[in-house]
């Protein structure tokens, strides 16, 4: 059975709870700022840094699985 993660990301609009198994790809605009592209053909405008999303949703997707060394990830 599968579970639907949420993650808080700050956009333009205020905060926002999107599907981490949506996103498709986090695009840097500047230092602070990035477009989320979402599964369906969204895009939501972030006020946050490409690389802080893209390990946010890393971490949702890998919660409980196993990492990369083998060990279980808490």
């Amino acid at each position: 059975m599968s579970t639907t993660v949420f993650i808080e990301v700050k956009s333009l609009a205020g905060s926002n709870f999107i599907v981490a198994a949506q996103v498709i790809a986090v695009q840097q605009m500047d230092t602070a700022r990035c477009n989320i592209m979402m599964a369906g053909g969204v895009t939501i405008p972030c006020n946050e840094a490409a690389r802080d999303i893209a390990a946010r949703v890393d971490t949702a997707l890998h919660t409980g699985k196993d990492n990369h060394h083998g060990n279980a990830v808490a």
